[in-house]
């Protein structure tokens, strides 16, 4: 399934870059019906070193926890479990506490991507509480080698992307291809800020795009990615003084087969994953755990009419399989022949011997959902609305047989959500909108059955567990010419029974619902291009606050944030410059840190040297500004200066 295009870019009404040979979801067309839709893609970015380059386009979307190629992002200030990721409509599930990352997938095979902010779970389930992004793969390209560079981190990438199809007398593709292929390989070294401090962001990735396209088929696309990411660092203020954490092997397999008739369509799709983490305590111990786990979910859809009402009808299956989390520590022990000037890294290497203290299952547990989608759309000459309803049910089971501190190893959830939406053409340009949905978030396996020791203390999780539920209310102002577009967004999200771990007993810590929260702000963007499209422009920004019930502010929420992005087309050269403005962050909550004012200027351009040859290049943090990634307590500090160089030749 495809998430609804919701991101901050070009109008979805003047660029639609969906890559899927079948027909958009009905629920899509649905949606926009009630507000505008908006797409953006890479045209601002040479080389980005992490896929979140492409979403923090978006207005609402910062990022969040602590950095490095896997850091998670937030939506309107939801992060963590509260938010879905998607990619190309195939849900990306996590078990770490910081949510899910999309780092894994390498920058050169995603085209584009959308933002859907605020409670979406009608159409998402449980995971899209407080909103969602997908990413979408490009179209099928003329064959080409791609030659990367980025000073900062000295990483180097290389991709190689090719077809079946051929390229006729215009060097177009022609339409006959049935299979795409893109290979690509990358490796940093650890970056440093803009002081010349080291940073932990190292990696090495490998990835493998295969798409195959049926002719006269009932299954119009089928694709699957491979992704082996090794020796990753998680940049962290903790390094490398009091903790060095790395992640020395994340891998994922994922695909998804999409099919179509004249009755309906659907999906079929399947992630299998592993991650494993290392936790260095200098001269102390070592912790180091495996996830591993395997999605898979099915959905049908179909539409018909009742009277002037357009009527879609979904029908999903989702499922957890295997979802196995082993921890183990080592306590270091120095050794007799170590010698005492012996300075690190060496000294903690070659003077300490790691010896086996314990050795736990902390997690494994499983769980299956289904659920039934319905909406329903009108429009009356000026007015259009829209509504939509599901009832979810899901089964939650620890499989673990040793869970000893719950009377029952499984739990089951009924939900419901929904919305309603209108929008109103005021003029020719002008148009206003109304949107009401509910969401809920059944708590997460971890949360139900994690039960173990952890670097924190012992960590349990309980069946006592109600669902979190979520209001979100949103009014909007659109205005739409040749040149202009823009809309500006009011919201409101109200939280109730939120999750989080409490102090139960001394170095216990236990999952318990705490009181209700409310975030609230503004979001806008507005864009222009000249007539013959030699300038254009795109300014976005939000405001945002949020607090629980008692007036303290609550964890995650962004600082609030300007940006400016500008363009010029000359001849076969682009150019781009992108201004923005973080101000500072001073309500903060249990585990943050206070955030300075930053003002940060990117530039770059893009040369199309012939038919063959296209140039990139581009200098980002141009003046060097030192600043938190994250307002995270253990956040560091961001990259430097750094040039990002590229070259793309058409086989």
């Amino acid at each position: 399934m495809s998430v609804p295009s919701f991101a901050q870019g070009e109008p979805y009404s003047e660029l639609e870059r969906y890559t899927v040979t079948a027909i958009r979801p009905n629920y899509d067309e649905t949606l926009s019906l009630i507000f505008p839709q908006y797409e953006f893609d890479k045209s601002s970015l040479v080389a980005p070193l992490n896929t979140n380059d492409v979403l923090l386009q978006s207005p609402s979307v910062s990022l969040n926890g602590q950095g490095g190629q896997i850091q998670s992002i937030s939506i309107r200030g939801y992060s963590r479990w509260r938010i879905q990721t998607l990619l190309d409509g195939v849900p990306i599930v996590s078990d770490r506490r910081a949510g899910s990352s999309i780092g894994f997938v390498p920058p050169d095979f995603i085209a584009s991507a959308t933002v859907l902010p605020g409670a979406a779970s009608t159409y998402l389930g449980s995971g899209a509480i407080g909103g969602a992004v997908n990413l979408h793969f490009g179209e099928i390209q003329t064959p080409h080698l791609r030659v990367g560079y980025s000073s900062n981190q000295q990483m180097k990438a290389l991709s190689y992307a090719g077809s079946t199809r051929h390229a006729d007398n215009s060097n177009s593709l022609t339409e006959e291809s049935k299979t795409d292929w893109n290979i690509s390989y990358r490796s940093a070294d650890n970056g440093e800020d803009a002081n010349g401090n080291s940073l932990l962001d190292q990696f090495e990735q490998t990835g493998l795009f295969l798409r195959h396209r049926p002719e006269d088929s009932v299954i119009k696309e089928a694709w699957t990615l491979y992704s082996d990411n090794n020796d990753i660092g998680k940049s962290s203020s903790d390094f490398p003084e009091s903790r060095i954490t790395t992640y020395p092997d994340n891998t994922h397999w994922l695909g998804k087969i999409a099919f179509e008739s004249h009755l309906f369509t659907g999906n079929v799709w399947w992630h299998k994953s592993s991650l494993d983490t290392s936790v260095l305590r200098p001269e102390s111990r070592i912790n180091d755990s495996e996830n591993k786990a395997f999605d898979y979910g099915f959905n049908i859809s179909t539409d018909t009419h009742l009277k002037d009402w357009d009527l879609n009808w979904q029908l999903q299956v989702t499922g957890r399989d295997g979802v196995v989390a082993d921890e183990r520590e080592f306590t270091l022990t120095l050794k007799e022949s170590a010698l005492p000037d012996t300075t690190p890294p060496s000294f903690i290497i070659n003077a300490f011997e790691p010896e086996l203290a314990y050795e736990v299952r902390t997690l494994d547990a499983s769980e299956i959902t289904s659920a039934a989608v319905a909406d329903a759309s009108r429009q009356w000459q000026s007015l259009s609305l829209a509504l939509g309803a599901r009832v979810d049910w899901q089964r939650q089971s620890d499989d673990s047989g040793a869970n000893t501190f719950q009377s029952s190893t499984a739990k089951t959830n009924i939900n419901l959500s929904g919305y309603l939406g209108a929008n109103y053409q005021l003029s020719e340009h002008w148009a206003a909108g109304m949107y009401v949905s509910s969401a809920f978030r059944n708590p997460s396996l971890t949360e139900r059955f994690f039960a173990g020791e952890t670097p924190r203390g012992t960590v349990l999780g309980s069946l006592k567990l109600e669902t979190e539920q979520a209001l979100n209310m949103q009014a909007s102002v659109a205005y739409s010419s040749e040149q202009l577009q823009g809309s500006i967004e009011v919201f409101n999200q109200k939280i109730d029974n939120y999750i989080e771990r409490i102090m139960v007993a001394e170095d216990v810590l236990q999952y318990s619902n705490l009181d209700s929260a409310t975030i609230e702000g503004v979001s806008y963007q507005l864009s222009w291009q000249s007539h013959n499209d030699a300038l254009d422009a795109r300014l976005s920004g939000m405001w945002i606050s949020g607090e629980d019930n008692l007036g303290n502010s609550i964890a995650d929420i962004p600082a609030n944030s300007q940006r400016l992005d500008l363009g010029v087309q000359w001849q076969a050269v682009r150019f781009f410059t992108v201004f923005a403005y973080r101000a500072s962050k001073t309500d903060i909550a249990d585990g943050e840190r206070a955030l300075d004012e930053v003002f940060t200027l990117d530039m770059g351009a893009d040369w199309q040297l012939n038919e063959r040859i296209q140039l990139q290049a581009s200098w980002r943090n141009l003046t060097n500004q030192q600043y938190y990634t994250s307002a995270d307590d253990k956040a560091a500090f961001a990259q430097g200066e750094s040039v990002q160089l590229a070259i793309t030749y058409l086989l």
